[in-house]
C-alpha cells in the first residue's frame, strides 16, 4: 500500500511540474528522434534573462581520440562531445515553419550553403554562446541527400548530419505536440 501511494504521489508531483511554465535553464523536449544511433530533438530553452525560444538539437558529436598540438602544450581528449542547436523560433509558429524551410533544402541542388544561427551545448545539457552552423545539401552514398551541419568550436570544427526522414518524423512529431498540448505552446510563446 505504501508503494502505492509513493507511485501515486510522485506521478502527481511530475504531473504538476510539467503543467508549470517553462523552468530557466532547462531543456523541455517536444519531439524526439532516433536515427543511426544519433537522437535529434526539438525543445524549448529559456534564458535567464526570460528570453525564450525553440531549438533542434543535431546530435551529439562523440570524439573518441584528439589531439591538439600546441607550441607549448599538448591536449589529449577521449571522449570529448560536441553539440550545436540551431534556434528555431520564439514561437511554436517560427518553429514550425523553421522545421518546413530545412525541410525544404533537401529539393535544392547539391552543395547549396545556407547558415543557421543557434547555440553550442555546455554539456550540462545547458546553452552556451550563440554560434553560426553552415548547412551543405549533399547527395547521400546511396543515392537521396542529406544535410551536413558544420560549426565550429573552441579546438576544432566538428560536423554532423540530418537525413530528409529524420526531419519529416521530428516535423511530424512536433506537430502533434502542439495538437496535444495546444495551451502549452500557447503559453510558452506568450512568456
Amino acid at each position: 500500500m505504501k508503494r502505492i501511494i509513493t507511485t501515486a504521489l510522485v506521478a502527481f508531483v511530475a504531473v504538476v511540474a510539467m503543467a508549470q511554465k517553462n523552468p530557466v535553464g532547462m531543456r523541455m523536449e517536444v519531439a524526439e528522434v532516433e536515427q543511426n544511433n544519433k537522437e535529434y530533438t526539438v525543445f524549448t530553452y529559456k534564458d535567464e534573462d526570460g528570453t525564450f525560444g525553440y531549438y533542434l538539437s543535431l546530435g551529439k558529436v562523440y570524439r573518441l581520440m584528439s589531439l591538439i598540438r600546441d607550441p607549448d602544450a599538448v591536449n589529449t581528449s577521449f571522449d570529448h562531445i560536441v553539440e550545436t542547436c540551431i534556434w528555431l523560433g520564439a514561437t511554436s509558429d517560427d518553429a514550425y515553419a523553421t522545421l518546413g524551410s530545412i525541410l525544404d533544402l533537401f529539393d535544392q541542388d547539391e552543395e547549396t550553403i545556407t547558415e543557421f544561427s543557434g547555440r553550442a551545448s555546455t554539456g550540462g545539457e545547458r546553452l552556451g554562446a550563440p554560434n553560426t552552423s553552415t548547412c551543405v545539401v549533399q547527395k547521400k552514398p546511396l543515392g537521396g541527400k542529406r544535410l551536413q551541419f558544420l560549426f565550429s568550436t573552441k579546438t576544432h570544427t566538428a560536423e554532423t548530419f540530418i537525413s530528409k526522414s529524420a526531419v519529416k518524423q521530428l516535423r511530424w512529431s512536433f506537430k502533434l505536440d502542439r495538437k496535444l498540448h495546444p495551451k502549452s505552446h500557447q503559453a510558452n510563446s506568450n512568456d
